[in-house]
Parts: C-alpha cells; sequence; structure tokens
C-alpha cells in the first residue's frame, strides 16, 4: 500500500507514498514504513497530499499536518478554445531531456522544500497510466511547463510551474488550457488539480478557467524521528 523514497533536495526527509488510494492503510503498516525509514537514517518522513480519512489515521500514529491544500474540479463536457493569436506562449512537448532543466525552474518557483528534482518530475509522469507533458520557452530557457496524467474518465493536472522571473505572462494560463484542451480530446469527464490554501494566484487562475474546489482538503504531514 506505500513506498518509500528520498525527499527532493532533502536526502535527510524519506518521502511515503501511498500507492493504493482506494484502501485506508491501518496504523501499524504506518508504523512499519516509519521504523523502515527509520533504519536508513532518515531525520523525519513526511507524505503527499493526503485525503482527510488518511491523514487522520496518520495522525493517530504521530504525524502531524505541515501543509494544506485544496482539491478542484472542472468538468470536461465542452471543447476548450485556446487562444491561437498568443504564439509568444505556444506550449511545446516536454521531452525527457528537459527534466534537469524543468527542476531548476520547479525549486525556483516553490522552494527547495517543495520544488522537484529530477526523478521526482519523472515519477510524476509515471504516476497516472497515461500522461503529457508540456513547456513554454523564452529563447533558449523553460519559462514554465505542465505535466498531466489520465486515469479511467479522469484528468489531472500533477504539476504546473513557472519561473520566478516569467510570472505574471499568461504562461499558467497557455499551459492549462493545453492540458485541459488534451483531456477533453481524451473523452475525460472532469479534470482535477490542487494547490495550496494560500496560494491565492493559482486559486484565481483555476477559478477563471472553471475550476471549482470540492469541499474536502487535503493534507500533507510530517513525523519526526529525531529531536
Amino acid at each position: 500500500m506505500w513506498r518509500l523514497r528520498r525527499w527532493p533536495n532533502d536526502p535527510t526527509v524519506a518521502h511515503l507514498i501511498f500507492v493504493d488510494h482506494l484502501n485506508l492503510p491501518s496504523a501499524a503498516s504506518v508504523e512499519t514504513a516509519v521504523e523502515r525509514a527509520r533504519r536508513t537514517g532518515a531525520h523525519s518522513v513526511r507524505t503527499s497530499a493526503l485525503f482527510p480519512r488518511v491523514a487522520d489515521v496518520l495522525d493517530s500514529v504521530g504525524f502531524e499536518t505541515i501543509d494544506r491544500l485544496v482539491l478542484l474540479r472542472r468538468g470536461l463536457d465542452a471543447p476548450i478554445t485556446p487562444d491561437v493569436t498568443d504564439v509568444v506562449n505556444r506550449a511545446r512537448p516536454f521531452r525527457a531531456w528537459h527534466l534537469p532543466r524543468a527542476a531548476i525552474v520547479d525549486q525556483d518557483a516553490f522552494g527547495k522544500m517543495w520544488g522537484n528534482d529530477t526523478s521526482s518530475l519523472r515519477e510524476i509522469r509515471r504516476a497516472t497510466p497515461h500522461n503529457r507533458a508540456r513547456l513554454v520557452r523564452r529563447g533558449r530557457d523553460i519559462a514554465g511547463f505542465a505535466i498531466s496524467g489520465a486515469a479511467l474518465d479522469s484528468g489531472y493536472l500533477q504539476r504546473l510551474s513557472v519561473g520566478s522571473a516569467h510570472r505574471r505572462q499568461r504562461i499558467a494560463h497557455h499551459l492549462v488550457i493545453d492540458s485541459l484542451q488534451w483531456m477533453y480530446g481524451r473523452g475525460l469527464t472532469a479534470a482535477f488539480v490542487n494547490t495550496g490554501v494560500t496560494n491565492q494566484p493559482a486559486l484565481q487562475l483555476y477559478d477563471r478557467l472553471g475550476f471549482v474546489s470540492i469541499d474536502d482538503e487535503l493534507v500533507i504531514a510530517e513525523r519526526r524521528l529525531t529531536g
């Protein structure tokens, strides 16, 4: 039900990932994961985004909430119209060799604690049965990128990142539109995305593009193993 990996950019933190989101982990299973992380020398264990029922289990074994996320949904019952006149922000394919440079953009956008490295970006792309990654350039630089996935009849905007030097240029807007077009073209019924409860620029963007919040908040939790 779970696996461990190193947290991006911090080898002292173990990243606890729950593989099966349909089943509730037991407290004993979580404790097994914690002990395995301890044996690797990790100083703490940090989770991916959790639904409330799973977060309650981790709370019962000493994890504390360190971040809260809003989960948003948008229906895909009508075509999404792009702005074809904006050639500056035209999305292009994101290839495997772009990963190291994309990781730099992601860490610039979200900081070292929450930014991805090359390995975790690669893992995001593998998280769903079908995926698509796109980027926007400024000259030879990557200004921003989006990673989208599809599973069953739902689409997921898994990562959206724009470098700090390129904000307020409608790059994120065009990347989201590009992702929604891909999802609509696959016949998916809804798109989902999450973002921090205090990330007002992202929340405003998703609101303009027709996303609405779902009642359940997601949480990221952590348990310290030393000190």
